[in-house]
């Protein structure tokens, strides 16, 4: 300053610095400055305090005393802009000591901040005066006062107080943005602390979880050890499935589950999404609509599964990372299951090829005896095979060998729980099961028990979303294993049965075959053949027919030639039956009195029966 204070204006200045001390709040410091210096200068109406913003380039108002209107609040100024920006590049006290000059000072303002200013307020004051608040040099903000009284006007001592009272404002702004920026640092340090600590309890859980799963897998636990200890880390249902949507383990509360639908529910997901079941993961990690967060097991080209979490809570970092490792933790696991099972079916299948030989070595009983094979039991071959049932689906084999354990587990629960000393072979696209009894047992009831058993296997198998369809040849009981070979080959007849001719049901039994054995015997066009010079003239007059003299033959012969049932069965009269049998036999040139011609006419229906579509092709091309 050019001249010192007076007493009264070091008194005031005193006030000034005393009242924009006491606080280290920068809000209440820039409404304190402006109360004060306006309640000290007796000339200023309003006064405002603009701080310069060095990234935006702007004078921004942080306090201001208006008399009616805060219009400033929402005016920026440019350095140089009105009286505030004319004080901001001069870094002096500037003083207007008319209302000419706070007009010419106002007319540098921007158009729209001109206009905001005369809407709000179109008086202009007599006077004005402004001081620079300066730091290290620079000018970080201006303080600026009006006055509106024709009567009063800035003096040279109200200046004077007004510079020192910026010097002062400098200093209480100084102090308050270290203080702010001390507070800054330590609200930061503080947070950094708090992260610090967060991550560390992250790490110790993850490395306890980590331990966990180590210490299960070197004692051996096994799969079902690990989503119990993931059920009681998440505190939620855990289920894993296969590639399929079976499920191979579950949490222990998995009755909640499915009491609810939802394990149903994600089956359907799976089994609904999978094209074929050789896919690789289908869904990624993520959530699915209805509450399962999904986790894939292995990769391509070994997809082993879906791991499946009950949740409707997002998961954090290390629960995510646990799950991810815990679904690593199990492939390796599920590997390690896979080799037991395929090295388990390598040697029973060496047992089964060389058994099926029908050269009992010693050798041979002794590994027998080892695979709990009692040489004296006897023994049943069932012959389940499996083809294509999807349309234009060229993957067959791939989903097969996916669905091979599921389709094992699937035999052994029907056929080997009731006799389990058997044992089940996978084959290529067949599989082997070989059953075992105790000689004392009642044959008819375990034949009829296993019919039952044959029925819920193929009717399963067609219910699964697969693409297979199974159809099984049942050998018959043979004494001992030096027979076994002919059940084996006995089921295999079955089945060629049932791939050749025409049959309901996917099951068929050496026994019930009976005298149709030696239709495997023959060629097809042998066949075709025979029925034709049997019941040639009868199919060919009743081509143009609708076959009625050959419903009448087939049913008169399912009836052992009773007249009373047969026109029972038919629905027609007596003499009726009698009039068409006398016919079919002038057809026919025979007497179903002939016992040789009898058994050529039954014959040759029951090949008709099995394979009507190609006799009707035949027929088809004589006619053209």
């Amino acid at each position: 300053m050019k001249s010192e204070l007076s007493h009264g204006q070091l008194q005031m200045l005193i006030q000034v610095s005393n009242a924009i001390n006491s606080t280290l709040d920068l809000d209440v410091v820039f409404n304190t400055i402006m109360k004060e210096t306006l309640s000290v200068i007796e000339a200023a109406d309003e006064g405002y305090l603009f701080l310069y913003d060095p990234e935006d380039d702007y004078l921004t108002a942080k306090s201001i005393f208006l008399r009616n209107n805060d219009v400033l609040s929402v005016v920026r100024l440019k350095p140089g802009e009105s009286m505030t920006g004319i004080t901001f590049l001069q870094k002096k006290c500037t003083h207007f000591p008319d209302r000419e000059s706070v007009y010419q000072a106002t007319r540098t303002m921007s158009t729209p901040n001109q206009e905001r200013l005369r809407a709000a307020d179109p008086i202009f004051p007599y006077s004005a005066a402004g001081a620079p608040i300066m730091s290290n040099g620079e000018c970080i903000g201006v303080i600026t006062l009006d006055c509106f009284r024709s009567d009063a006007s800035f003096k040279p001592e109200d200046i004077q107080l007004l510079e020192a009272i910026s010097h002062q404002a400098a200093i209480a702004l100084e102090k308050a943005n270290l203080y702010r920026d001390k507070e800054n640092s330590v609200q930061l340090l503080e947070t950094m602390n708090t992260q610090m600590k967060q991550q560390n309890q992250l790490l110790n859980r993850s490395l306890e979880i980590h331990q966990s799963l180590a210490e299960l897998v070197l004692h051996g636990e096994g799969v079902h050890a690990i989503l119990r200890y993931v059920h009681q880390l998440m505190d939620k249902p855990i289920v894993l499935m296969d590639q399929l949507g079976e499920i191979l383990s579950s949490s222990p509360v998995l009755s909640a589950i499915q009491n609810g639908g939802k394990l149903d529910d994600m089956q359907q997901v799976i089994q609904s999404t999978l094209t074929h079941v050789a896919a690789y993961p289908l869904f990624g990690t993520r959530k699915t609509p209805n509450g399962f967060m999904m986790f894939p097991i292995g990769a391509k080209p070994n997809f082993l599964g879906y791991l499946a979490l009950l949740t409707d809570e997002p998961l954090d970092e290390v629960d995510m990372a646990a799950l991810e490792h815990v679904c690593t933790v199990i492939s390796f696991e599920l590997v390690k299951e896979q080799a037991v099972f395929e090295t388990e079916q390598n040697l029973k299948g060496q047992f089964i090829e060389q058994l099926f030989t029908g050269h009992i070595s010693t050798r041979l009983i002794e590994q027998a005896r080892h695979l709990q094979m009692d040489p004296n039991r006897s023994y049943q071959v069932l012959t389940i095979n499996f083809e294509n049932d999807l349309r234009d689906s060229p993957d067959f084999y791939n989903r097969l060998l996916a669905a091979r354990r599921n389709l094992i587990q699937f035999a052994t629960d029907c056929f080997l729980h009731a006799y389990p000393l058997g044992m089940i072979v996978a084959k290529q696209d067949h599989l082997v099961v070989l059953l075992s009894y105790a000689s004392n047992l009642v044959w008819k009831d375990i034949q009829r028990s296993l019919k039952e058993h044959c029925q819920k296997f193929t009717a399963s198998i067609q219910g699964k979303k697969w693409g297979l369809k199974a159809s099984i040849g049942i050998g018959g009981v043979k004494s001992g294993l030096k027979d076994v070979y002919k059940s084996s080959e006995e089921a295999m007849r079955c089945l060629t049965f049932l791939k050749n001719y025409k049959m309901e049901q996917a099951y068929l039994s050496y026994a019930e075959l009976g005298g149709k054995r030696l239709l495997l015997q023959n060629a097809t066009e042998d066949l075709l053949d025979y029925v034709f010079e049997i019941l040639g003239p009868l199919l060919r007059y009743e081509k143009s027919r609708k076959r009625e003299f050959l419903q009448t033959l087939t049913t008169y012969l399912d009836h052992s030639l009773k007249m009373k049932e047969t026109a029972g069965s038919l629905n027609i009269h007596l003499n009726s039956l009698i009039y068409r049998i006398k016919r079919i036999e002038e057809i026919l040139e025979i007497s179903f009195t002939n016992q040789k011609q009898f058994l050529d006419v039954s014959l040759a229906i029951q090949i008709y029966q099995l394979m009507e579509n190609e006799i009707e092709e035949r027929l088809l091309e004589h006619a053209k």
